[in-house]
């Protein structure tokens, strides 16, 4: 088993998705669960995997919150956190923890994901070295955390409970004039949107876009101010409106809710609520 890193899932009714990761692992990894739903079934799937620990939450409390419960059990050099939505191989775990001894000074560390379209905004410096770049963005589904940095400047803002979370980090790491480096030569799929099982997509989706619109205005508020969020909201805003309206004339129940949904995130974000919207499964 690797001595260096742990790696952290973070899981809401995945059971499927977790063992397969698990028994391609083949117990190579230290591996932290936290299960934000009440399936106890997993656990009974875990005995048989000795380098595995779970930790179920009362309540879903969110991805930061969750995430950061796993981060704070590690006691390895690195942490990294991987989206149940991702595919790659143990070979490209093994290189960026390769990758990361060669470094001097980094606090997140991430691979490039095959279907993203990086743009010129995400990077800050290209070619630092030999296959890496100092970025301003990388897709938070795969980040290898240098853990006594992370530990010394914080780790995500709670207050989001999915969406922008890994936005506000990369903020609050580069303004400290931290590095998050992506490696060119390491690669991993994301899929996204996939790490639940698919007999709840409905719930998820609503879900999904009731927190992403709350989450959007609160970071623009958090980093700017009121008036610029409002500003950045604004046609989302009447959008979601419109829509709710037109798709409940046309008895569209499932486009209506998700509209509604995203209405509503914004308006209680607007209003200084606390993100108080859960999954009804």
């Amino acid at each position: 088993m690797n001595k260096e890193i742990t790696i952290v899932f973070v899981s809401y009714y995945s059971k499927k998705k977790i063992l397969k990761y698990l028994n391609q692992f083949n117990g190579k990894f230290r591996v932290i669960i936290v299960e934000n739903s009440n399936d106890l079934s997993l656990n009974k799937n875990l005995k048989e995997f000795k380098n595995v620990s779970i930790h179920y939450n009362k309540k879903n409390i969110g991805f930061g919150a969750s995430s950061n419960k796993g981060l704070k059990k590690i006691k390895t050099k690195y942490g990294l956190h991987l989206d149940l939505d991702t595919k790659f191989s143990n070979d490209s775990i093994l290189k960026l923890i390769n990758q990361a001894k060669n470094l001097d000074d980094f606090i997140i560390l991430g691979p490039k994901i095959k279907n993203y379209n990086y743009k010129t905004r995400d990077y800050r410096e290209k070619n630092i070295f030999k296959n890496l770049n100092s970025m301003n963005f990388i897709d938070g589904c795969c980040m290898l955390f240098n853990m006594n940095k992370l530990k010394k400047y914080g780790y995500f803002d709670e207050n989001f409970f999915l969406y922008f979370e890994e936005y506000d980090l990369f903020k609050r790491y580069l303004k400290k004039e931290e590095k998050i480096i992506m490696a060119d030569n390491i690669f991993i799929y994301h899929k996204g949107r996939s790490s639940s099982d698919a007999k709840r997509n409905n719930e998820i989706e609503i879900n999904r876009n009731w927190h992403y619109m709350w989450s959007k205005f609160y970071f623009y508020k958090k980093h700017n101010n009121f008036f610029y969020a409002f500003i950045k909201i604004l046609r989302s805003l009447f959008s979601s409106a419109i829509k709710t309206a037109f798709y409940s004339f046309l008895g569209n129940k499932i486009k209506k809710e998700i509209y509604y949904a995203r209405l509503n995130g914004l308006v209680n974000s607007i209003l200084n609520r606390k993100s108080w919207y859960r999954p009804k499964i």
